[in-house]
């Protein structure tokens, strides 16, 4: 009696076990089809998120920096450097300082006259600076002031 219990009982549970087969369309869970819940999970990846150094605000910014830097940010350090050659090269003038303002349209350049110019000749010789500073760096407003 105990062998034949036991053997009943195996096969309700053989039979139970194998009867929904390999239906795994209604068992197993399908994310695609679940409308319950948004889908977080997605291989579409947004690509654009832009450079390391922008990712971080306390890492410094160091695009535009160098000489072959690709980016297409203006590298004001350059352009002050263009106008403090320009300055220098100029008879009568010594650069002081040279700044650009935050908007990056105007730049502000103080120069030594070396006390070699007086009058009108210094009004020329620094209407003649600004024009040359215009013709290099057309992009900026110059005002350029004495020491």
């Amino acid at each position: 009696m105990k062998k034949i219990m036991c053997l009943g009982v195996l096969m309700v549970l053989m039979l139970s076990g194998c009867m929904k087969g390999n239906d795994t369309e209604n068992t197993a869970y399908n994310l695609r089809n679940d409308n319950t819940n948004p889908n977080y999970m997605s291989n579409n990846v947004n690509q654009d998120v832009g450079p390391m150094s922008d990712q971080n605000p306390n890492f410094l910014n160091l695009r535009g920096t160098s000489m072959n830097d690709a980016s297409n940010r203006n590298n004001t350090g350059r352009d002050i450097d263009i106008a403090r050659d320009i300055v220098n090269g100029t008879d009568g003038f010594r650069s002081e300082s040279i700044w650009i303002n935050n908007a990056q349209d105007r730049m502000t350049v103080t120069v030594d006259t070396r006390g070699k110019l007086n009058g009108n000749d210094r009004d020329k010789a620094i209407e003649r600076l600004h024009t040359k500073l215009q013709q290099a760096l057309p992009r900026y407003s110059f005002q350029i002031r004495e020491r």
